[in-house]
């Protein structure tokens, strides 16, 4: 029977005849001088143009899977144009490439090498030669001289590995996103043992069908959306959830988290039409004043069904005891928003939420950073390593380690991740959820990062090995601080105790003590702290005669202090990039130099970062300014909340109404769930974005959670609404 229960144009069933170990081992040998390139796949194929074979495996046949494997593989060398589908025990799907390829199914995962000796390190030595990858260091996992059955599995779990991107290990520390070469294909080998007789290795290349299996949601992560045109529709409708979540028996096991799943599933399509009727209006007029009416949005957050239950009981007491309440947050992040912000008369846009992205500077990055988000959005990764170098741009040696070395990152390598990080996040807002901003920003090098995310430098990727080698990172403002040596007049070989220490203190405090040490600076002023850099003990003296207590960086850049001036020709070289054709002229890009948005031109931009590295930031009136030019919603796109944080209080202090700042991460915190509480937070702001990744993780949920459903059971693998893009590097 093929996946949806429908026979195929010819089903064989069976136990295959018993080999014995030397006659296997002859079989393999001959398997070896013929090129192979077998498609596996981890579900029935579900084509009637495919005769599947079925092969069982005894469990008295200690090297049953051996012998499977390689049964399958001598008949594919055999017959290698047969339309044949070889199922191994309803858990391995095998066919030839070619014949995958030519009825368009994505392999999970390709055979395309196989051999034996006595020793498994040279078996994988040969099957590598055999795959023609002998230049490549593979992934290797040694099965369990176990059953064959037992081996079976391992396999099975060693290709979903390949086809989520996971490295596959039992050690946690290790395990994570199985990043590969710039246009290299990841190989493993699976070795097993035959016997007393020797080893088998297989040498596996990944396939374009990819598994998600960390769905963004799933029944731990709860995620459901209200839209209500008032606040007693919404009470309504808080009160019709809690019913039909209290209907749901956890009990029945078999039935309740597929029933919950699809509840959500329900909820995310009708908040889905009503915006897509809402987005449909031609008029503008209507438009906005649809958008008035309808000025309730809520999403309930919860880790489980009775605390979803507890999340909606909890709004609706929000909204029935404060009549004038605009919004509300739990910690579990279930929020509500009366009213839509507020715009200023000149907007062009009805849907204009006034959204900014704001890029991080350096420094922000952490030990295992979004640590298993391949794992739920693995075509997102699979094609930004299209793109370019996903390892290098996130710096991935250094950050993702069995113990943190970020204490050891230089300053060119976590200008690298923290650029890298933020990109990456750009493209899943951008790209997955289709969220698009109307304003970009940036602290410090996050200037850098904004260019490089938001399509308008060409080839953003070429600046990592050109920031690795750049003497501006490694030599000038930091390292041997040789702008500072020319600006102070020092020799080569004149030490310079370097540091900077973030303070709560206004410049004003600060301002008349300067004079008294001309190597003391004010490196960046935010909000209620100044950063000061220079001489560590000019530095130590002034804010102790400010009477101000410092927190010291232990970092060594002179960013943002005269100094950096000397090399400002250099620095705007640098990023004197080629732009895209097509340039994002529906963004405002601001900048903390200039009072008007920068022109998109490259000499501009690349004058533009230049300034911005090479003078103090103001934080605090870049903020204003993006204000002023209507920015409503900050949000922070890069790892963890620093700005965030200081964006909230300049806001505050500002008395900046309507405004406020949003993180996509926060360091400590699951990444997904961050993630949720952000799309939430720009939810209820009506900021416009694409369901289909929540909507495509529920059903990636289902097949996991609800397999014992008769629904799920015959569901395939790769859904057909989930396009797989990725092709296949050799």
């Amino acid at each position: 029977m093929n996946a949806k229960g429908k026979p195929l144009a010819a089903v064989s069933t069976g136990h295959e005849p018993v080999l014995n170990c030397s006659t296997l081992i002859k079989v393999i040998e001959d398997i070896n001088q013929s090129p192979i390139r077998i498609a596996l796949l981890l579900n029935p194929v579900n084509n009637s143009g495919l005769i599947e074979q079925f092969i069982d495996i005894a469990e008295s046949n200690s090297i049953g899977f051996e012998q499977a494997i390689a049964r399958a593989i001598r008949q594919f060398i055999d017959k290698p144009h047969d339309a044949k589908v070889i199922n191994i025990a309803n858990t391995v799907w095998l066919l030839p490439a070619i014949t995958a390829a030519k009825h368009a199914i994505h392999p999970h995962a390709f055979i395309n090498g196989l051999a034996t000796d006595q020793q498994h390190e040279l078996a994988t030595q040969q099957a590598l030669i055999h795959a023609k990858r002998q230049h490549m260091a593979p992934l290797t996992q040694y099965s369990d001289n176990v059953t064959s059955l037992h081996k079976l599995q391992q396999f099975a779990a060693f290709i979903g590995a390949i086809a989520s991107r996971q490295r596959p290990t039992s050690d946690e520390s290790q395990s994570g996103y199985w990043f590969s070469q710039l246009h290299q294909s990841r190989v493993a080998a699976f070795n097993s043992q035959i016997e007393s007789q020797g080893f088998q290795s297989i040498i596996l290349t990944q396939g374009s069908g990819l598994i998600v299996t960390n769905p963004l949601i799933n029944l731990s992560r709860l995620w459901l959306p209200l839209k209500a045109a008032s606040a007693s529709e919404l009470q309504q409708q808080l009160t019709a959830v809690i019913s039909q979540l209290a209907a749901i028996d956890p009990a029945n096991n078999a039935h309740s988290g597929g029933e919950l799943l699809t509840l959500i599933k329900q909820h995310l399509q009708a908040y889905q039409q009503q915006q897509a009727k809402l987005c449909g209006s031609d008029d503008d007029s209507d438009n906005d004043s649809e958008r008035n009416k309808l000025g309730v949005s809520a999403v309930l957050m919860a880790t489980s069904l009775n605390a979803l239950i507890d999340e909606a009981k909890a709004l609706l007491s929000a909204l029935a005891n404060q009549d004038e309440l605009l919004d509300y947050k739990t910690p579990a992040g279930s929020c509500f928003r009366q009213h839509s912000l507020k715009q200023p008369a000149n907007e062009h846009s009805a849907n204009d939420s006034g959204l900014s992205f704001v890029y991080p500077g350096v420094g922000t990055v952490y030990h295992n950073m979004f640590h298993n988000l391949g794992q739920t959005f693995p075509g997102l990764f699979a094609e930004l390593e299209k793109q370019g170098d996903l390892h290098a741009m996130l710096q991935a040696d250094k950050v993702y380690t069995a113990t943190s070395a970020i204490g050891e990152m230089s300053l060119s390598e976590l200008a690298i991740s923290g650029v890298g990080v933020s990109y990456l996040l750009t493209k899943l807002l951008t790209q997955e959820f289709k969220i698009q901003p109307r304003f970009a920003l940036g602290y410090s090098m996050g200037e850098a990062a904004m260019w490089a995310s938001l399509g308008v430098w060409q080839q953003p990727h070429n600046l990592i090995e050109a920031t690795q080698t750049s003497s501006i990172f490694t030599a000038d403002i930091s390292g041997a601080l040789n702008c500072v040596r020319q600006d102070w007049q020092l020799s080569q070989d004149e030490p310079i105790q370097w540091n900077s220490f973030v303070t709560r203190a206004s410049q004003d405090e600060l301002k008349p003590f300067l004079a008294q040490y001309p190597k003391a600076y004010i490196a960046i002023i935010q909000g209620d702290t100044c950063v000061v850099a220079g001489c560590e003990a000019s530095c130590k003296a002034l804010l102790k005669q400010a009477g101000k207590r410092g927190i010291a960086s232990n970092k060594v850049t002179a960013m943002h202090t005269p100094p950096a001036l000397q090399i400002i020709e250099q620095v705007k070289g640098f990023y004197h990039q080629p732009l895209m054709a097509n340039l994002p002229t529906e963004i405002t890009f601001i900048t903390a130099m200039q009072a008007s948005p920068v022109v998109l031109t490259a000499d501009a931009i690349a004058q533009s970062i230049a300034d911005t590295f090479c003078h103090q930031l103001n934080f605090t009136q870049l903020i204003s300014k993006a204000y002023q030019h209507g920015s409503r919603l900050f949000v922070e796109v890069g790892a963890d909340r620093q700005t965030t944080t200081l964006i909230d209080k300049i806001l505050s202090n500002q008395h900046c109404q309507g405004a406020k700042a949003i993180a996509v991460n926060a360091k400590g915190a699951d990444a997904n769930i961050s993630l949720l509480k952000c799309l939430a937070q720009l939810l209820i702001h009506q900021v416009p974005m694409s369901f289909t990744p929540f909507i495509n993780s529920i059903d990636w949920a289902m097949r996991q959670d609800i397999a014992t459903l008769s629904s799920m059971e015959s569901a395939p693998m790769t859904p057909a609404h989930q396009p797989l893009s990725e092709g296949e590097p050799h």
